[in-house]
């Protein structure tokens, strides 16, 4: 069969569905949040800071892994109309490199009142568990400011994130590459309490953590800023522990399928805040050969926590626990979904704000899918193919534009239209 080639003088679009996510940035009144957090341009320029700042937000959306993209991006009809004005590369790594400190902290508290607001969408009267971890991001240019050997040996860039358990991010700061795990996660929970506070009650506001962060500091923070907490123990920790003698006993749950697992319990006491927490001590038998001149037979396990045994069993705080591995697959959705393997300037602070922004867009796709996809989450790569590479046409009309889709795209366009206005409170 032959294919005929023929060429139309309409505005076709590839990624007719970015009206959805237009649609999100104003009924979630992203704007306000942002207000104050923008850089005011010295002279009058035809595209404000909001403008570039939620043009970026789209290109993210589309799949950009580079400012170089947004030209390819800036060649779709439908972006361009939601964008409002052509921008080079140079101008949106201008925008980027206009962020002060102080700006830079402001931009980053807007995305924590952002996202607590489509948490509450979700969850109003529910839990709010946090979960904050880092993570290194490998980086191949040689004048890239914070760049820094890490303990693995990798000549990387750093950051430390916040998750709440529906997977929206809160915090995402790039740091220097050899910076300590926990390094600034107190202030960054003080500053979650302060949010949180007026609408959640203590019990339902939990902060889980991997032993990085297990240090009194954290301990602290979690304790004025009014978390109860799980966080995971280093050895020299809870060592110590076993010079009393621990009374151990079999989990009564099953879901512990390894044999021989045995949990005790023991108390550590915070010097820094004088307070007394539990800890949940867990062990299993080692199998197989042991390292040589070695006779112990148990590998051990250790979890502090302000959570009573009343309120949760040992195992329950295990269980608990790891369902903070979720964290995980969060952090490799912005890795793989957004790039953030990668940072696209030089200046450390640009990438800061590159990478705020990557997480405002990161937070718009997964509020969509939470709400679109019957209960099974998508990630980026299948929400990108499902709901933004949609065919579309571009008709202006008595000084109005028209997105038209293909009829047979009507029902779950409708649906996704539906959805978003019912979860925000429209009609």
């Amino acid at each position: 069969m032959t294919s005929k080639i023929r060429f139309s003088n309409k505005a076709i679009s590839a990624a007719g569905g970015l009206v959805f996510f237009q649609d999100l940035i104003e009924k979630t009144y992203l704007s306000g949040h942002l207000d104050a957090a923008l850089p005011k341009p010295k002279i009058k320029t035809k595209s404000s800071s909001f403008d570039k700042f939620k043009a970026m937000i789209l290109g993210l959306v589309q799949g950009v892994e580079c400012l170089d993209d947004m030209d390819r991006c800036q060649a779709d009809p439908v972006f361009q109309e939601l964008s409002d004005h052509h921008l080079t590369p140079t101008s949106y790594g201008n925008f980027l490199r206009s962020f002060d400190k102080p700006m830079i902290s402001k931009l980053g508290k807007s995305l924590m009142n952002h996202s607590f607001e489509l948490h509450k969408k979700f969850n109003p009267f529910g839990p709010l568990i946090f979960d904050i971890d880092s993570s290194s991001h490998l980086q191949h240019g040689m004048k890239m400011e914070g760049l820094s050997i890490n303990y693995l040996g990798d000549r990387c860039l750093d950051s430390l994130e916040v998750f709440d358990q529906f997977g929206l991010a809160y915090h995402l700061n790039i740091r220097e590459g050899a910076t300590f795990t926990a390094q600034h996660a107190p202030f960054v929970i003080e500053e979650l309490g302060r949010i949180t506070k007026k609408t959640a009650k203590k019990n339902d506001r939990i902060v889980r953590a991997d032993s990085g962060f297990s240090n009194n500091q954290v301990f602290e923070a979690c304790e004025h800023a009014g978390f109860d907490f799980v966080i995971a123990m280093r050895e020299n920790l809870y060592a110590p522990l076993f010079r009393r003698r621990i009374e151990w006993r079999k989990p009564k749950n099953q879901i512990f399928i390894d044999e021989g697992v045995e949990f005790g319990e023991g108390v550590y006491h915070s010097k820094l805040c004088g307070k007394l927490y539990r800890v949940v001590l867990m062990r299993k038998p080692i199998v197989g050969p042991r390292p040589l001149f070695e006779d112990a037979k148990w590998e051990y396990y250790g979890w502090v926590t302000s959570i009573s045994s009343g309120n949760m069993k040992a195992e329950d705080v295990v269980l608990f626990y790891r369902k903070r591995g979720h964290a995980e697959n969060f952090i490799r959705e912005l890795k793989n979904g957004f790039d953030l393997h990668h940072f696209p300037c030089q200046k450390l602070d640009a990438n800061r704000v590159y990478g705020i922004i990557a997480a405002f867009a990161y937070n718009l796709m997964r509020f969509l899918s939470l709400i679109t996809s019957h209960g099974k989450v998508e990630f980026a790569k299948k929400l990108r193919f499902r709901l933004v590479s949609l065919a579309a046409q571009v008709v202006r009309q008595a000084r109005q534009t028209i997105i038209v889709f293909p009829k047979q795209l009507e029902e779950e366009i409708n649906r996704c239209i539906m959805n978003i206005n019912s979860m925000l409170g429209y009609g």
